[in-house]
């Protein structure tokens, strides 16, 4: 390893058009390059650190990764991330079956698990609507998730998606879906910040948001919209007798 430092550092120096002038090294970068969140600067100093690191490190490494693209798959069921399908949330008897919390990402589940208090089941949709992006309805599973809801006679759907514009779209799309149905439909409440990813939520925040989460509405949506005052409590006569006296 101390012979092969300064060659690191020598090639680390040696660019030649912004590139390394070592092929391997390059190669390498651009590799790391391609992974979400890295680019080229953070990519060159992860590549640089393997380097630095005995035979062993980055043998481990290599072997690690051949191995989780062995094993890892996405649950049949339920879309989590699992090296068994069904997965043993799917499986375990000591979960809720008629209860349903639907996440847009496998990594989601996971502040749910580390949390420890959603006892229920899971439906991971892969992605949310943005028709700006070109992601729409029919590249979602909706379908599944209705047939699931049917099969396992579910009595409460949480929506936990992002607070984000594609968030709300996806909840109203589901709302639609099972408008009229005997079903509680729910979702988080506030706690998650608008624009935020629940993936990167802290625990208190999504236990808060859990706890205070709110129903929708599932009565068959007016052919028309409802015209007249929306907020709730509003009415001329409160108006009137909120005015100050003059």
């Amino acid at each position: 390893m101390d012979r092969a430092a300064p060659a690191i550092r020598h090639a680390a120096l040696a660019r030649e058009g912004g590139e390394f002038q070592s092929p391997s090294l390059e190669r390498l970068v651009r590799a790391l390059s391609r992974l979400p969140g890295l680019g080229r600067k953070s990519a060159t100093r992860i590549a640089l650190d393997l380097l630095r690191e005995d035979a062993e490190s980055p043998r481990e490494l290599a072997e690690a990764l051949d191995e989780a693209r062995a094993n890892v798959r996405h649950c049949g069921r339920c879309g989590a991330i699992t090296e068994a399908d069904p997965c043993a949330i799917c499986t375990s008897p000591s979960r809720e079956p008629h209860q349903l919390c639907v996440v847009a990402s496998p990594v989601d589940v996971l502040p749910f698990e580390k949390a420890g208090f959603y006892r229920g089941r899971y439906f991971v949709l892969g992605r949310l609507l943005s028709p700006l992006d070109g992601v729409r309805a029919e590249d979602l599973p909706f379908a599944r998730l209705a047939s699931r809801v049917e099969q396992d006679a579910i009595g409460e759907m949480i929506l936990a998606l992002d607070a984000s514009v594609e968030g709300e779209a996806t909840s109203l799309y589901i709302q639609r879906m099972f408008s009229g149905r005997d079903l509680r439909l729910s979702r988080l409440a506030t706690g998650i910040p608008v624009g935020g990813a629940l993936a990167y939520t802290d625990e208190a925040t999504l236990h808060r948001a859990f706890q205070f989460r709110r129903d929708f509405d599932l009565n068959p949506f007016p052919a028309q919209p409802i015209s007249g005052q929306w907020f709730r409590g509003w009415s001329p006569a409160t108006r009137r007798r909120s005015r100050p006296r003059r």
